[in-house]
């Protein structure tokens, strides 16, 4: 693979594709935009970006005057094509930015790249700001080995699944969430009994009212009680690993069939399903909708509960 592509033209001239440039934007304090970042967003044809409004008011401030297109995730396949017909044809070259931070990373762009590099266009990644390792470096949770599972699924199955697998994450978990849903995150958090696990809250990241914050998932819930939550969050979650190292509490691997068993003992004194499956979950650890899974099964196959 050559480091460009090139192809003849109708003319018979040898032509060089152009180069597809992904640039990190500052999170919210303009100096962070690095004289690299800087330079490629003034000498590049033109610039997609995530909201040409924030944009522009980004490039006035550096001074840089740049044609901007609009690339955001309901247009975006179709803005590939116009974009890679005009690296590929044209021999422009064209910078990817998002609203703050690295692009393709929970932003429009990561279908772009694939088509480039498909196609054996160019790709070269700047690096600069990121809200995921700026709150994780800070986080005091153990950085050495995590998971970034952006922005939680707003409602549904989704949400529940994603939630379930958050909770079972045995790594240092970063995740995106939005000023109006983070006190149900947090609920949530706290049902599926991770209310003694650390979370970090890092809130208007490089803003003037950046804020850390370093508490359990219960003190979490309590605080934001009683303080509105307003800006942009990312949270930090510490894994199961670290927490069961630091709390000494591993819990005993239980299979399903003794969990069924006292299931059984529950549900035949005339505790509800639901009941019982909360009940063995704050006594075992397990989370709670696979014991009330198991409760579903008990009853399914019809045992007898008398």
């Amino acid at each position: 693979m050559t480091d460009r592509c090139a192809h003849e033209s109708f003319g018979g001239n040898i032509v060089k594709c152009g180069t597809l440039y992904l640039v990190p934007t500052p999170l919210g304090n303009h100096d962070d935009l690095s004289p690299r970042a800087r330079s490629i967003l003034e000498s590049v044809d033109y610039i997609a970006a995530e909201d040409t409004r924030r944009a522009a008011r980004l490039l006035s401030a550096a001074g840089i005057g740049n044609e901007l297109i609009s690339y955001y995730e309901q247009n975006a396949e179709e803005k590939d094509e116009q974009i890679l017909g005009d690296l590929l044809w044209n021999a422009k070259s064209v910078a990817v930015i998002s609203d703050a931070g690295t692009p393709c990373i929970s932003d429009p762009g990561a279908g772009l790249v694939q088509k480039a590099i498909e196609r054996n266009i160019k790709v070269v990644s700047l690096p600069g700001p990121s809200a995921i390792l700026t709150a994780l470096s800070a986080s005091g949770l153990d950085p050495s080995r995590f998971v970034f599972l952006g922005f939680i699924p707003p409602k549904g199955r989704k949400r529940d699944d994603f939630m379930t697998g958050m909770a079972q994450e045995k790594l240092t978990v970063v995740f995106f969430e939005s000023p109006h849903r983070l006190s149900r995150t947090l609920t949530d958090l706290e049902k599926l009994g991770l209310g003694e696990r650390r979370l970090t809250i890092a809130r208007e990241l490089t803003k003037e009212y950046e804020e850390f914050l370093y508490l359990d998932v219960m003190s979490a819930l309590r605080y934001y009680e009683t303080v509105e939550p307003r800006g942009e969050f990312t949270l930090v979650l510490e894994g199961i690993n670290a927490f069961e190292r630091r709390t000494d509490t591993k819990l005993e691997e239980v299979s399903d069939e003794t969990m069924k068993d006292l299931l059984h003992q529950l549900l035949a004194e005339g505790v509800r399903t639901k009941q019982a499956a909360r009940i063995l979950s704050q006594a075992s650890g397990i989370e709670q909708r696979h014991l009330y899974d198991l409760a579903l099964e008990i009853e399914e196959v019809g045992i007898d509960l008398d």
